[in-house]
């Protein structure tokens, strides 16, 4: 074999490495890029039911904050007629 075709071996050699290092950092990448959409969907269903159980807490407290208006406006009604009734 002569000279010429010694150096289009070892070009192709070289190519051929590098396409082997393309490859293993796109395997590497395509997998980072799985478990990043892994994370985010974790993270966009978290929020989802964050979000839900703080409208579930927000309307709790809706509601209890009514009752305590209603039982307060009883409670001076009552201390209103306890006033006349003196």
């Amino acid at each position: 074999m002569n000279e010429f075709q010694q150096q289009i071996l070892q070009k192709i050699e070289q190519i051929a490495l590098k396409l082997e290092n393309y490859k293993t950092s796109n395997q590497e990448l395509t997998k980072l890029r799985e478990e990043l959409e892994a994370k985010v969907n974790y993270l966009e269903r978290r929020e989802r039911e964050l979000k839900e159980q703080l409208e579930h807490q927000q309307r709790e407290l809706t509601e209890k904050s009514e009752l305590i208006d209603k039982a307060t406006a009883k409670i001076e009604d009552l201390l209103g007629s306890i006033d006349i009734d003196a």
